[in-house]
């Protein structure tokens, strides 16, 4: 089996403020505002490379123990999938799928995205 390229969902805007970013979804008018650390991984998410191949780069450029940041942007690709900020990962089916995952194994994640619903569909 092929290792998966986490590719950002198209009509999504970005903007970048301090090395970390706010990410609007206008379809499900979700405004997220992403960490220094999620901003870096969802910048990566092109589809041009594998999990693997994202966290080789991260770490040569950083210096940083492979392993290391290996779990770090896995888990960022789980929550941006989780927030269906990924091609092919609806939001809806997402989280009937991580209820499930929190309701047997309760969530011990560290919140790397904070999403907040816009109300009048308008960014901030």
């Amino acid at each position: 089996m092929a290792a998966l390229k986490p590719k950002v969902r198209q009509g999504l805007v970005a903007v970048d403020i301090d090395g970390e970013a706010v990410v609007y979804d206008p379809e499900e008018a979700l405004l997220h505002h992403l960490n220094p650390t999620a901003a870096v991984v969802f910048k990566l998410c092109d589809g041009s490379g594998t999990v693997r191949e994202l966290s080789e780069d991260i770490a040569e450029v950083l210096g940083m123990p492979f392993d290391t940041v290996q779990r770090q942007v896995r888990r960022v690709v789980s929550q941006l999938k989780r927030e269906g900020l990924l091609e092919g990962h609806s939001r809806e089916i997402v989280e009937q799928i991580h209820r499930h995952s929190e309701h047997r194994h309760g969530d011990h994640n560290e919140r790397l995205i904070e999403t907040e619903e816009q109300t009048d569909g308008r960014s901030a």
